[in-house]
């Protein structure tokens, strides 16, 4: 399967005062593309023993983004997969055509529930983010 893409569409709630997409709100971009692969692993990483987090969060920006009516891409792949995290690339973009807009990657742990520390993958895990393993595109 390799990279994921998932297309959603720019909000007025999300530019700033000179009508561009806020620079925040990439993250959130981010969060909704990570959140629907997530959330297709046992309907996503919550269960009794533990949690997910996000620790860490870096963001390039390439290009102006503007409001539009037609949706942007955000493309997403595993960069790595380590004992107790993993990590995400993005790049927000346009669904055709050389433009990306931003580039991101997440890192995100597994913790205990009881300790909130690092907790090992489980192997279904493993194996389900191994299926989104990919590079920059050629």
């Amino acid at each position: 399967m390799a990279r994921h893409r998932y297309l959603l569409q720019t909000r007025t709630a999300d530019l700033d005062w000179l009508g561009h997409v806020n620079n925040v709100v990439y993250a959130t971009y981010l969060q909704e593309a990570r959140m629907e692969i997530i959330l297709r692993w046992r309907g996503g990483l919550r269960h009794p023993q533990q949690d997910t987090v996000v620790a860490r969060l870096e963001l390039d920006y390439r290009a102006v983004l503007n409001h539009r009516d037609e949706p942007i891409a955000v493309d997403t792949w595993v960069e790595r997969i380590g004992t107790t995290s993993y990590t995400f690339v993005h790049e927000i973009r346009e669904p055709e055509g050389d433009t990306v807009y931003a580039v991101g990657r997440s890192v995100l742990v597994q913790v205990d529930n009881g300790s909130m520390r690092p907790a090992p993958l489980d192997d279904s895990l493993r194996g389900y983010l191994a299926q989104f393993a990919d590079g920059p595109a050629s």
